[in-house]
């Protein structure tokens, strides 16, 4: 009796600790969807990793974009950089691919030439001035070149780079600063809501529902 009642315990603690396997798995399976707007502008989480995601199966814009993506494409075979050397070298590369893959392969020389300019940075460190100067960059390009083959993707990059400058001008109480960002941002959102191009209705659709791109607790440009 007792041996078979050890038995029966053993079995259980059996059962539940495969249980608990499981479930780990399927947590790790189904983690929180990230967010088009941010794989798309800032790289994060890498194509290669969200793959995984079972939560992104049942998003379209997700798959539509995917199915955008050249099985060659450089965003399939990189997992993320391999340091902090490596980072500002791989987020120059992800912009340029990202570009191509929203615009077309026709935009490459374009999308190489201003991923190599803009003035990105590696982090922001809770400043205003990092995104504002790359959403500023956007307004020079397109100032000298107002037939830019990637202009609906660069309002993208500029509304995202204003809501990051946003929260952060909050964060550090730049009174005067945050009111007219939220106007840019949305003029540009309403730039950006214009295009007839699927894919940036998705990813313009993805960052203004977000509720925070940078700093958490800030809430939405008004």
């Amino acid at each position: 009796m007792n041996k078979k009642f050890s038995k029966s315990i053993l079995c259980f603690m059996l059962f539940l600790l495969m249980l608990n396997y499981i479930f780990v798995e399927k947590i790790m399976a189904d983690a929180t969807k990230p967010y088009l707007s941010s794989i798309v502008l800032f790289g994060m989480p890498p194509v290669k990793e969200i793959k995984k995601n079972k939560n992104m199966k049942s998003d379209k814009c997700f798959q539509k974009y995917l199915k955008a993506i050249p099985p060659e494409s450089h965003l399939f075979s990189v997992g993320g950089p391999s340091g902090l050397k490596d980072a500002l070298n791989y987020r120059r590369r992800n912009l340029e691919e990202q570009i191509v893959v929203i615009m077309g392969e026709k935009t490459r020389e374009e999308a190489r030439s201003f991923s190599q300019s803009v003035p990105l940075c590696i982090e922001w460190e809770g400043m205003s001035e990092g995104p504002l100067d790359e959403a500023n960059f956007v307004d020079n390009w397109l100032q000298k070149r107002p037939d830019s083959s990637i202009a609906p993707f660069l309002y993208l990059f500029k509304a995202h780079r204003l809501r990051a400058g946003y929260e952060a001008a909050r964060a550090c109480y730049e009174k005067d600063l945050w009111p007219v960002l939220a106007v840019k941002y949305k003029e540009t959102l309403n730039k950006i809501m214009g295009s007839g191009n699927p894919l940036i209705l998705c990813i313009g659709r993805s960052l203004e529902v977000q509720s925070y791109v940078y700093l958490e607790g800030y809430g939405r440009p008004r």
